[in-house]
């Protein structure tokens, strides 16, 4: 970790060893990895900086995952995307093979809800929906603000050049098909009906872990390893 293992002590290795999935030796190639995506930061601030959502995104086990940005948010204090290496170590904690099939539901759930209001509604899903694929006229992938942009119908930036989309650009939504808005809609609705148990419209706690618990593959989708 360019510190070495001297970077924290045995005391403070257990405690992280018993508020994680990780053994000590563990949790010494997380603070290294996290060390690495700023060795600067490291030198300049000690064992514990806090690194920006743009430092952590260039870990490459993240690059392939369309929630990255949005995993992030969820495990960062404040909700922006910035971690020290404690927050760091229980997001990558319980995105490890090691997190049982109840934490990954707990976070995934986190995720899904973008309004935070302790359910997933149909607004919510179509967001995961548009996460999920790529649009035709970036030919890129977007970010989380500029995915937000695009369900609201707005401009995305950042890229080359500024994209102005059109209601029938934003149609074109792809990734190895095309998908309308109105299907997208219907996907998000169709997902409400089959998970919805008490019929209230959107899919709550309960809702959700019934039906992540029966998904095969749904643990795949949440795991990391460094």
């Amino acid at each position: 970790m360019g510190q070495g293992t001297s970077a924290y002590d045995q005391s403070e290795l257990a405690e992280f060893q018993d508020l994680t999935y990780f053994t000590k030796r563990e949790v010494l190639h997380v603070h290294k990895r996290f060390g690495e995506l700023a060795p600067e930061k490291m030198k300049s601030h000690g064992r514990n900086p806090v690194l920006s959502k743009e430092e952590i995104l260039a870990l490459p086990e993240l690059a392939a995952n369309p929630f990255k940005e949005r995993i992030l948010e969820v495990f960062s204090d404040n909700g922006d995307g910035n971690m020290n290496f404690e927050q760091f170590l229980d997001m990558m904690s319980q995105l490890s093979s090691k997190a049982p099939l109840e934490t990954k539901i707990d976070f995934a759930f986190k995720i899904y809800d973008f309004n935070e209001d302790g359910q997933i509604c149909e607004n919510d899903l179509q967001k995961v929906i548009l996460f999920l694929v790529q649009p035709a006229v970036t030919g890129a992938t977007l970010t989380t603000d500029e995915r937000n942009q695009v369900i609201k119908n707005k401009s995305t930036k950042g890229k080359k050049d500024e994209v102005s989309l059109t209601e029938e650009e934003r149609n074109h939504i792809i990734r190895n098909s095309l998908v309308t808005d109105e299907q997208v809609k219907k996907i998000a609705r169709k997902v409400i009906s089959e998970m919805d148990m008490d019929d209230d419209g959107s899919i709550s706690y309960l809702d959700f872990k019934h039906g992540m618990s029966k998904l095969n593959g749904f643990e795949e989708s949440f795991k990391v390893t460094l």
